[in-house]
């Protein structure tokens, strides 16, 4: 029997059926990966609350730092340094790793600063936002007020500790505060406006429009930044105001 080839036609029907069938799948699998790196980005955040819950657990209830500056003389906590991308010193220490001889907008080479949650950790990949390409894709919050280096009881007084924040999306430095207006001051406010060309460190939607957060009870969440509220954030009636006012 003679089999009958395929009229030009008919080939061309063919590769058009092909094409529209790429044009309707590629949109899924993009958005499936964007979904996988979302998750992926998530299950980061969720270890690093079980590492600063044994942090914790270790130094008598009381919540890590985002940065130690023992080489800054009279600052070693860095609460008047500035600029935040500076480096203060070869005993500096941040919360997440960090490869000092490199930016922090770009992946590390060798991690020679392992960090103040390394002995909590197995893997410094989970620093790493499977969507961002510098050294750490996490910030953790140094606002006046916040969680960062207060005991539990003392971030027991929020009103919900399960909407009090404690590290999410970022980008370059590790650290998010108002560092802009506030620039030496030891108290620092959230950084404000939540979005806009300004907002694109401090809160990345990188995530379909939005990001992941860590909140202090351990669980996270995927957030639009327009939604976040400033007693999320740090206490009712902490100081300084922000520099664009946020809702209560």
């Amino acid at each position: 029997m003679v089999r009958r080839a395929l009229t030009l036609i008919e080939l061309i029907v063919v590769i058009a059926i092909i094409a529209i069938l790429a044009a309707l799948l590629f949109p899924v699998f993009a958005q499936a990966r964007a979904a996988a790196r979302k998750s992926i980005c998530q299950s980061n955040l969720k270890q690093m609350a079980a590492a600063l819950t044994m942090y914790r657990s270790d130094y008598e209830e009381t919540n890590c730092r985002y940065r130690v500056c023992p080489n800054r003389a009279g600052d070693p906590l860095c609460l008047t340094h500035a600029p935040p991308t500076a480096d203060t010193g070869p005993n500096e220490a941040w919360w997440a790793p960090q490869d000092s001889t490199q930016s922090w907008d770009v992946p590390p080479r060798a991690i020679n600063r392992p960090g103040l949650l390394a002995p909590y950790v197995k893997d410094y990949g989970i620093f790493r936002c499977p969507d961002y390409t510098g050294q750490v894709g996490y910030a953790m919050s140094y606002v006046s007020g916040g969680p960062m280096g207060a005991s539990d009881a003392a971030v027991n007084a929020f009103p919900d500790i399960g909407r009090v924040m404690v590290i999410w999306d970022h980008a370059r430095t590790p650290g998010c505060a108002d560092t802009t207006n506030y620039p030496t001051a030891a108290q620092k406010p959230p950084f404000t406006p939540l979005t806009g060309t300004a907002a694109a460190t401090h809160y990345p939607p990188r995530h379909s429009e939005g990001q992941n957060v860590l909140y202090y009870d351990g669980h996270v969440n995927w957030r639009k930044p327009s939604t976040f509220r400033d007693s999320e954030f740090r206490l009712p009636g902490s100081h300084p105001p922000t520099a664009t006012p946020l809702p209560p």
